[in-house]
């Protein structure tokens, strides 16, 4: 027998209702389980409480008045709903901070749209001293502009190197496995 089936068989136990063979097992299974007795007497002090309690009578309306009071409201509660403030379903703080947000919301996408507004004008006036329009993909100019930006730069770069910085000489440092 393990702990869940003698916890199980306790309240039988002690009002005399289990068979010998069960009862048996039982008392085996106190007897290797200090513990257990205890359990038992703890159970046994509990039941015979619950048997001594006097017994308490409810009205036979109780149940009904107890709905009705259920159902109805407090005017406390009433009170307090009705002098509660609503904005499109929002309380008052819940309102407030929604339209801050709106604002903000409002206020960045002005700013995010006139900054482009700015940069297609610039791009409008870079295409209109650009020599030879295209008028089939604006982008591709964007390309070919940075492309020849690029390359500008590069040129740059390069002959500065080439100037200013001497050619090192690695033939010593090299060895070749056949050599």
């Amino acid at each position: 027998m393990n702990r869940y089936q003698f916890e199980d068989l306790i309240s039988e136990y002690i009002e005399n209702e289990l068979s010998l063979s069960k009862r048996k097992q039982f008392e085996i299974y106190l007897d290797e389980n200090p513990d257990a007795g205890d359990l038992v007497e703890s159970v046994r002090m509990n039941m015979t409480t619950m048997k001594h309690i006097p017994k308490i009578k409810a009205s036979p309306d109780f149940n009904e008045r107890l709905l009705a009071k259920i159902k109805a409201k407090p005017a406390s509660l009433q009170r307090e709903s009705s002098s509660q403030r609503t904005y499109f379903g929002f309380s008052p703080i819940h309102a407030s901070m929604m339209s801050g947000l709106l604002i903000a919301f409002v206020f960045v996408s002005m700013q995010l749209f006139s900054s482009e507004e700015n940069t297609a004008t610039s791009h409008s006036q870079y295409l209109a001293n650009d020599p030879v329009p295209s008028l089939s993909n604006p982008s591709l100019q964007n390309a070919k502009q940075a492309s020849a930006d690029f390359a500008d730069v590069q040129e740059d770069s390069s002959s500065d190197d080439t100037q200013n910085k001497p050619q090192k000489d690695f033939s010593k440092q090299m060895h070749f496995v056949n050599d």
